[in-house]
């Protein structure tokens, strides 16, 4: 019973595969996650260097030819890494958010099997909470830490069946505290998985 389940199971999987593989729908909708490298420019004394963080979430593509529109939304944790300049050391400022990118890319290369992309586009994050509490001096300075950041991507992708790698470097267009300037910027590496 168990093995004519398993071939059952196995069967229908090849067959919604194939027929997945033929379709040729314009929508798109997957899974992606990675790796990002933040840094976030500090003054006052204190040097800022890239750290590593993560992300997370769910895409939706719309294809239209060579174009396309992509839209994501995705859990991030971001660190950069901060040293005192006169003395030795240096401590994390951490801090999670809730990304949306919304891009707008063009396929290079097109063919049947694999895909190579180029895009850009913008990005709003908000952030849901932020650990400066190890260092005094840098949360006496983000006191008015403001939670809603406009943000530009650009990139390139290789896509191979449904699965993408992509290459992406995000700035951020507005400063994260009012009293001073201080973007945050990060290189992602993410893989994804289209399902639909």
């Amino acid at each position: 019973m168990n093995k004519l389940l398993l071939l059952t199971t196995f069967l229908l999987g090849l067959v919604s595969s194939k027929i997945n593989a033929q379709s040729s729908l314009p929508i798109h909708i997957g899974i992606k996650g990675g790796s990002n490298y933040s840094e976030l420019p500090v003054s006052d004394g204190l040097n800022s260097k890239y750290a590593m963080g993560y992300f997370g979430g769910a895409m939706a593509r719309f294809d239209f030819k060579r174009f396309y529109i992509q839209n994501e939304i995705l859990y991030s944790e971001k660190s950069s890494k901060i040293e005192k300049t006169a003395v030795a050391g240096s401590k994390n400022a951490k801090w999670k958010s809730l990304e949306m990118p919304l891009i707008i890319g063009y396929k290079v290369i097109d063919l049947t099997t694999i895909n190579v992309r180029v895009f850009g586009g913008g990005v709003y994050s908000y952030v849901l909470d932020e650990n400066f509490s190890s260092l005094n001096q840098l949360k006496n300075a983000y006191s008015k830490f403001d939670r809603s950041n406009i943000g530009y991507q650009v990139g390139a992708g290789v896509e191979m069946w449904k699965f993408t790698v992509d290459f992406i470097y995000q700035g951020g267009l507005n400063n994260v505290n009012k009293n001073f300037s201080s973007r945050p910027n990060s290189f992602n590496v993410s893989v994804g998985y289209f399902f639909l």
